[in-house]
C-alpha cells in the first residue's frame, strides 16, 4: 500500500495548470488545495476545455446564452480564488474527445505557461462516467510528452515566452483509484464553497445546492480525522 501524502506532496510546486472539462470542475474538484497553494504564492492557470453549454436543467435557455453566463461565472470564481489566468478552449459541452487537435491545444499551453505541475481528471478510474471528464484527463496526459519535443508543432515555440514543456509532476483528481495524496482542506473549505457558488447557473440555491460536495469532501476526510479533504493520485513523469 502506497504511503498517503499530505500537502507536502505539493512542496516544490511553483506554477500549476489545471485542465478540466467544464466551468466549475476546478472549483468542485481541487479548489481546496489550490487555495492553499495560491496563499503561498503559487501561480495557477485554469483551462476549461468546453463552454459548458449544455449544463442546464431546462431546455428554454439558448446554448450561447448559457455559454456566455458560464464564462462570466468562471471569471467571478477565478477572482475569488486568485487564479493567475483562465482559458477556455471553446469546445462544445458533451462533445469533447481526446483527439490530436485537443492534444496540440494543451501542449501549446504547457509551453506558453511553463507550468511545472498539472492537475486533471483521472481518465483511468472506471467510475469516471462523464465522457468529457475522461477526455479532458486523457488529452491532458497525452499532451505531456509531445510538449517536450522540439519537432512537435514547432510554431508554438515561436510565441512570446514559449519554451519546451517543463511539467514535472501530475496530480489526478476525481478518482477512487487508490489515491495516495490526501489533503486536509477544512480551513479553506468555506473559500472553496464561495468559489463554487459563483457558478450560479449550476448552483442556483447557493450552499444548499452544494450539499453533495460538502458530504463528499467530509467523507473523503473522515478516515483521517479531517473535517473536509481532497484526494489525488500522483502519476510518475520524467
Amino acid at each position: 500500500m502506497a504511503e498517503i501524502l499530505g500537502l507536502d506532496a505539493f512542496a516544490e510546486v511553483e506554477r500549476v495548470i489545471v485542465v478540466a472539462a467544464h466551468p466549475d470542475d476546478l472549483e468542485c474538484c481541487c479548489a481546496g488545495v489550490l487555495a492553499k497553494l495560491i496563499a503561498r504564492g503559487v501561480a495557477v492557470v485554469s483551462v476549461n476545455c468546453t463552454l459548458g453549454d449544455i449544463g442546464a436543467q431546462e431546455d428554454t435557455l439558448p446554448r450561447v446564452t448559457l455559454a456566455t453566463a458560464r464564462l462570466a461565472e468562471t471569471a467571478a470564481a477565478a477572482h475569488i480564488l486568485g487564479l493567475a489566468e483562465t482559458i477556455n478552449l471553446g469546445h462544445h459541452d458533451g462533445e469533447l474527445v481526446p483527439n490530436l487537435e485537443l492534444r496540440a491545444q494543451l501542449a501549446r499551453l504547457y509551453r506558453i505557461t511553463q507550468a511545472d505541475t498539472l492537475l486533471t481528471f483521472d481518465p483511468y478510474w472506471p467510475g469516471q462516467i462523464h465522457p468529457d471528464h475522461r477526455a479532458a484527463g486523457q488529452a491532458a496526459i497525452d499532451a505531456y510528452m509531445p510538449s517536450k519535443m522540439p519537432l512537435y508543432h514547432p510554431e508554438h515555440l515561436r510565441e512570446d515566452g514559449a519554451a519546451l514543456g517543463k511539467l514535472q509532476r501530475v496530480f489526478l483528481f476525481s478518482t477512487d483509484r487508490d489515491p495516495n495524496v490526501l489533503v486536509d482542506v477544512s480551513d479553506v473549505h468555506a473559500h472553496k464553497l464561495a468559489a463554487c457558488k459563483a457558478h450560479v447557473s449550476q448552483f442556483p440555491k447557493g450552499e444548499e445546492s452544494l450539499t453533495w460536495l460538502k458530504e463528499m469532501d467530509a467523507a473523503t476526510g473522515k478516515a483521517a480525522g479531517y473535517g473536509y479533504a481532497e484526494a489525488y493520485r500522483t502519476m510518475n513523469v520524467w
